[in-house]
């Protein structure tokens, strides 16, 4: 294959796509709204955003029919580009947005653990069996933990899950941490005939993925549920850039947070920890996107004519709205300006 037949049209398509990011300017304007429907009727009025906003009525809109059509916008420009590739990269590229039907999964589950119904779920759940073999439906009727991992049975996450119903480790943590760990397990197991390069840069990209979830999910075991070193090492992702076994395993037994932030440092992963804030884990989730915003903007320049550029574009897409709805949210709280920048991945 040659990369420049591959890449050639869709990183046209993407260049275009690019041009409906905000700006630093709509940032700006944004954070001095102070009504979850000034914020509507600006994205509505002044971005690109306008032609899939126009049939909602601003004065009467919602955090969740934000969020809802800003999703819908993203898998439509997501399944836009998936038609541009063939063959195994079609496989590639759905294997890839799996995450984001995990990610969905995983706010359900939280949802069900705290004794909330479907309907009274704020957050969008628009990927769920948009690219694997899900059924929305079942899902939505499962009332605890065990019911939603029954729910998933036909899945590709069914696997992954149904070790942890054995009466004892069917919680919130275990679930979350099983189904990050069979994402990369698919993406590892996919023997795809892609090119060399494409096939260095998506295990670049997803062993910087692992070692950052397998760092946030050591400090969040070890700080909340009280694991032990080994059932966390158990249950970390076998996969990493930097990561690899005796290191994640010297993480594990780390003996508290500044234990674990003297490690990382090391690592090039030191950044993840301020000492103020080493018991706000908001932030650390934000370093970690901000990191991955900055690293892919690096790779996206370095490696022209490959797989990064289709990747670049979805998660600065998926970061973008993240941010919007960080803003939506913090207004409705009648949080400040100044401290609203402090919950986004791009600086405002």
């Amino acid at each position: 294959m040659d990369r420049v037949i591959v890449y050639s049209a869709i990183n046209t398509k993407i260049r275009i796509l690019e041009r409906g990011f905000l700006s630093r300017q709509d940032y700006s304007n944004m954070l001095q709204m102070t009504s979850v429907s000034q914020v509507a009727s600006y994205l509505k009025e002044n971005t690109s955003y306008r032609d899939i906003l126009a049939s909602i009525q601003t004065d009467k809109v919602s955090r969740r029919d934000i969020e809802d059509t800003l999703t819908t916008n993203m898998i439509i420009n997501m399944d836009k580009l998936i038609y541009y590739f063939r063959g195994d990269y079609k496989v590639l590229i759905r294997s890839l947005y799996l995450k984001y039907e995990i990610e969905d999964l995983k706010i359900l589950a939280r949802s069900i653990f705290n004794g909330k119904k479907a309907e009274e779920i704020e957050s969008s759940l628009s990927f769920l069996g948009k690219y694997s073999k899900i059924e929305p439906e079942r899902l939505f009727q499962a009332e605890t933990i065990r019911d939603l991992i029954y729910s998933l049975k036909g899945s590709q996450f069914f696997e992954f899950l149904i070790p942890l119903v054995d009466g004892r480790r069917e919680n919130l943590f275990r679930f979350e941490m099983a189904l990050d760990t069979g994402y990369f397990n698919i993406i590892q197991s996919r023997k795809l005939n892609i090119l060399s390069l494409d096939e260095y840069l998506i295990k670049k990209w997803e062993g910087l993925l692992a070692d950052l979830y397998n760092i946030q999910w050591i400090y969040r075991g070890k700080k909340f549920y009280q694991l032990s070193p080994e059932e966390l090492l158990n249950y970390t992702i076998n996969f990493g850039d930097r990561l690899h076994y005796k290191e994640r395993q010297r993480l594990c037994y780390s003996k508290s947070p500044a234990d674990l932030h003297q490690m990382t440092s090391g690592l090039v992963y030191g950044f993840l920890f301020k000492k103020e804030e080493i018991s706000t884990d908001i932030y650390m989730e934000r370093r970690i996107n901000r990191f991955l915003f900055y690293k892919l903007k690096i790779l996206n320049k370095k490696f022209p004519l490959t797989i990064i550029q289709t990747i670049t574009y979805i998660w600065r897409l998926e970061m973008e709205i993240r941010d919007i709805i960080s803003i939506v949210e913090s207004i409705r709280y009648n949080i400040p300006a100044e401290e609203i920048k402090k919950y986004l991945v791009r600086a405002a």
